[in-house]
């Protein structure tokens, strides 16, 4: 039997309110996550963990949510970003690979992008991992 790495996830927000729900709405993805406070936590996360996927907030202490997306971009291309946001920035810049999910949205749709991005890296759902991992 050949194990594959299941893919992780970072999340990061300065409000724990939010980090709470970032952790609900991932807690049926399969796979290790991680949650940051900070911009400088969340580098240190992406450089000891090498997640798939991060989601950050935009308003966090040291920078904006976007310019930690862009700089981890620069750090590893492979990973997947996504913009949790509130008050989304009238234009993204012109980085690539960073997607936007508003705060407003309707429920689930967090959800739903998170599902989407692990089927994207794994090519299965992640209910079926579940199944196989029980």
């Amino acid at each position: 039997m050949v194990r594959t790495k299941l893919p992780s996830f970072l999340f990061v927000d300065q409000d724990p309110q939010w980090l709470a729900a970032l952790r609900r709405a991932s807690r049926d993805l399969p796979g290790p996550k991680h949650f940051a406070r900070s911009a400088e936590e969340a580098m240190d996360l992406l450089r000891a963990h090498e997640p798939a996927v991060v989601v950050s907030g935009y308003g966090l202490p040291e920078e904006d949510g976007l310019s930690l997306l862009e700089r981890m971009k620069e750090e590893d291309p492979r990973v997947a970003c996504v913009l949790h946001t509130a008050h989304p920035p009238r234009l993204l810049p012109g980085t690539r690979g960073i997607a936007l999910v508003e705060k407003g949205t309707a429920p689930g749709m967090l959800q739903a992008v998170l599902n989407a991005l692990w089927v994207a890296l794994t090519g299965r759902s992640p209910t079926s991992v579940q199944r196989y991992l029980m």
